[in-house]
């Protein structure tokens, strides 16, 4: 069968690893196979060296001579700088999308976070079924904000965020952070968009604590 185009072969390469290191498929510090990279795309190394050189240019792995591709550990001034920034960006994006969200928008938003007080941790893989259910509900307040580079760039760091929550299972904080989320609606539904803004910064600023007191438990991660 013969090979797609180079750069198409690359992007596919690119976006599947990408997924595997943000989803904790591959773990901080893993090596990762070039050649395991050619069977499972049955392409040559080009491709494979071109996909792994842009996750390198994005924060994702580390190219080591003679060694190969290494997932990046986890930097715990590389959190608190993406939570910093996420905080004033999703707390920006709740105040200016408060007069545009419908009953219909709020009715979701509240249909998520009752799906969310289902999780618990003694579920089978509970961060795993929370993340994208998090990801939805705050993806709603970007894409009624008016800005779609605010969306654009929200969702990158929320990606990069991803990784680490993934990776550390630092998802504990469950009922604060759906208490957090039953403010921000709460909020929205009377029409105070300041009061919303500050409950998203009160919550983002809580996800960050929870992350940060978890990586000074495990230095070096």
């Amino acid at each position: 069968m013969a090979e797609k185009s180079p750069v198409t072969l690359k992007q596919r390469i690119h976006s599947k690893t990408r997924h595997e290191i943000i989803f904790g498929k591959v773990v901080p510090g893993e090596r990762i196979p070039e050649n395991r990279l050619t069977e499972q795309f049955q392409c040559s190394r080009g491709p494979v060296r071109e996909a792994l050189i842009q996750l390198e240019k994005e924060g994702f792995v580390v190219l080591v001579p003679n060694q190969g591709a290494f997932v990046t550990k986890i930097s715990p001034k590389e959190v608190e700088d993406f939570y910093t920034l996420l905080e004033l960006l999703e707390s920006k994006a709740v105040e200016w999308s408060s007069p545009h969200l419908t009953p219909v928008d709020i009715k979701k938003l509240t249909d998520i976070n009752n799906k969310l007080k289902q999780i618990t941790l003694n579920d089978k893989n509970p961060v795993e079924k929370w993340v994208p259910l998090n990801q939805v509900f705050h993806r709603v307040f970007r894409e009624k904000c008016s800005n779609e580079k605010m969306n654009w760039i929200i969702e990158e760091i929320r990606l990069r965020i991803t990784r680490h929550r993934y990776t550390s299972l630092a998802v504990t904080a469950f009922d604060d952070y759906l208490d957090d989320h039953e403010a921000i609606v709460d909020a929205i539904r009377h029409g105070n968009a300041e009061a919303a803004k500050r409950a998203m910064e009160t919550h983002i600023h809580r996800a960050r604590l929870v992350l940060m007191e978890f990586l000074s438990r495990v230095p070096g991660f």
